[in-house]
C-alpha cells in the first residue's frame, strides 16, 4: 500500500507528464496477457507515445483544474491510458488495430489537442489519414499547379525544338 507521500508524488509525476502531451486515450483493460500488454507497449513506443496503467484516483488528482478533468466521468473499473506529444492519429490507429485482433481493449474517451472526444470519436480519428501523410498531400497540391505552369511554359519550346529537327531531318535526307 502507498503511503500519501508516495501517492502525492505520483500525482505530482503525472501532472508533470500529462501537460507536456497533446492527446490522451483511455481504454478500458480487461483480461489482457502480460505478453499482449508487452506487445501494445512496444508498439506505442516506437511511435513515442506512452501506454500506463494508473490508479483511476490518482488520474482524477492529476488532471483536477486542468481541460482534461472532463476524462473523470468515466474513470470506473480498469483502465488504461495512452498518451503522445506528437500525432495521436498514429497512437488512435496502433490502438484501434489492436482492438479489433484482440478484443479485450476499448476505447472510453480521449482528449485530443484540448478537446474531449467520446469513444466513437476517438475510434474515428484511427481513420483519418496521418500528420505526414496529409503533409505529403498538401505539398502535392501546393505543387501541382506550378508544374501544370512548367509544362504549359515548356510547351511552345519544345514544339519548336521538334520542328527544328523535322526541318533538319527533312534537308538531311534531301
Amino acid at each position: 500500500m502507498l503511503t500519501r507521500q508516495e501517492k502525492q508524488e505520483r500525482v505530482q509525476e503525472l501532472k508533470e507528464t500529462l501537460s507536456a502531451v497533446n492527446s490522451l486515450f483511455v481504454v478500458e483493460n480487461r483480461g489482457l496477457t502480460v505478453n499482449q500488454v508487452n506487445e501494445l507497449r512496444s508498439r506505442i513506443r516506437a511511435i513515442n507515445a506512452r501506454y500506463h496503467v494508473h490508479k483511476n484516483a490518482i488520474v482524477r488528482f492529476a488532471v483536477k483544474d486542468t481541460p482534461m478533468e472532463e476524462l473523470t466521468e468515466d474513470l470506473v473499473g480498469p483502465n488504461a491510458f495512452a498518451y503522445t506529444a506528437e500525432d495521436p492519429v498514429e497512437l488512435a490507429k496502433i490502438l484501434k488495430e489492436f482492438v479489433k485482433r484482440h478484443g479485450r481493449l476499448s476505447f472510453k474517451r480521449a482528449f485530443i489537442d484540448g478537446t474531449v472526444v467520446t469513444a466513437e470519436e476517438a475510434e474515428q480519428v484511427a481513420d483519418l489519414p496521418s500528420k505526414d501523410e496529409l503533409i505529403a498531400k498538401l505539398l502535392y497540391m501546393l505543387q501541382s499547379p506550378i508544374r501544370r505552369l512548367v509544362v504549359a511554359l515548356n510547351s511552345p519550346v519544345q514544339g519548336l525544338a521538334n520542328a527544328l529537327h523535322q526541318i533538319a531531318d527533312n534537308k538531311e535526307e534531301s
